[in-house]
């Protein structure tokens, strides 16, 4: 895709294109930027006002919508050939990882999440997961689905944190979203 293409697309010219983006770099850097900022607010409005297991199962399924709307070459491309743009996507979602300990504390608090957990460690885990989902060293895509993948990591680990009262209600997001789905 060239600034070209994407100028006619949005039916402006490509110098009004350049004037807003230094090079398609920046403007794909913008985009995706952008993509996370909105998802980072929805996340943290929900965050407030709904408890954690729900936010979770927002999550979960946010994630599984992005993983069969995305296709997974998008994540190998851009650490190919856009590598300064890959890793400073990396760096947002460290910064993302570091909010997620307080947020499983308030489950606890909330008990929805078993006591004896190990926030950091959980944290960590999930965090290399899904570095190992965005490597194809590690993932068989030819042989599994993105979504398949999301699905065991994000819905294991939701289940194997949540204490009894947390796990019926994940029982009951899932019956929700299955009986939407059939509407």
């Amino acid at each position: 895709m060239t600034m070209s293409n994407i100028a006619t697309e949005l039916g402006i010219s490509k110098r009004t294109l350049y004037e807003v983006f230094r090079d398609k770099e920046e403007l794909l850097y913008e985009c995706i930027s952008s993509h996370m900022k909105k998802s980072e607010q929805e996340i943290a409005a929900r965050h407030q006002k709904e408890n954690v297991i729900d936010t979770l199962m927002y999550i979960y399924t946010k994630q599984l919508r992005s993983a069969t709307e995305v296709n997974s070459s998008v994540y190998h491309d851009l650490k190919k050939y856009h590598a300064t743009i890959f890793e400073k996507i990396e760096a947002r979602q460290q910064e993302a990882y570091q909010g997620f300990a307080p947020f499983l504390i308030k489950g606890i608090e909330q008990g929805l999440i078993r006591k004896e957990i190990h926030v950091e460690i959980l944290v960590w885990l999930l965090k290399v997961q899904f570095k190992a989902l965005m490597d194809d060293e590690y993932v068989p895509i030819d042989t599994f689905s993105a979504d398949e993948f999301i699905q065991a990591i994000i819905l294991n680990f939701i289940r194997g944190i949540a204490t009894t009262t947390g796990n019926e209600r994940v029982d009951q997001l899932i019956e929700k979203q299955k009986n939407e789905i059939l509407k």
